[in-house]
């Protein structure tokens, strides 16, 4: 029987090797927010975070970005369960956005109470990476963000 591959994900230092990388953060829960702000910035994975309480916010920050000569690498925490436009609207938004802006962006989505409904919607969406339940943990958003990049390194 062959032996695994012992494959080795990138260390946070070696993440640190992403300068432009940055970390968008959408959800309603203010204390959330700051919480993974707080982790983000313990786990030194980015020196960017960019928070909106507001997914409409967050679709107008990013389609501003169409400007710019390259998009940074960008890890996006969407809440799943938000007034005005929850996690779901915000991709069926977000998909019509320019392959431009779409390829550098990494979807995670985050919720607090993880119901069967959401979790088959959110595993049938192509453009979410992995659901991480809040609030999150060191370990888990390490690896996640980690597994992303672990090509690019």
């Amino acid at each position: 029987m062959a032996k695994a591959p012992n494959l080795k994900l990138p260390s946070l230092t070696e993440m640190n090797s992403i300068p432009d990388l940055r970390v968008i953060l959408i959800d309603d829960n203010e204390i959330d927010l700051l919480l993974h702000e707080k982790l983000i910035g313990f786990q030194q994975i980015s020196r960017t975070v960019i928070s909106f309480v507001n997914a409409n916010k967050a679709l107008e920050f990013l389609s501003s970005n169409i400007a710019l000569p390259k998009i940074p690498p960008t890890v996006i925490l969407l809440d799943i369960q938000m007034p005005e436009m929850d996690g779901f609207e915000f991709l069926q938004a977000f998909d019509t956005y320019p392959q431009k802006i779409k390829s550098q962006c990494h979807i995670v989505m985050v919720s607090s109470s993880l119901d069967y409904g959401d979790i088959t919607r959110t595993n049938a969406n192509p453009m979410v990476v992995k659901l991480l339940r809040k609030p999150l943990l060191l370990k888990d958003l390490k690896e996640t963000v980690e597994g992303i990049f672990k090509d690019f390194l």
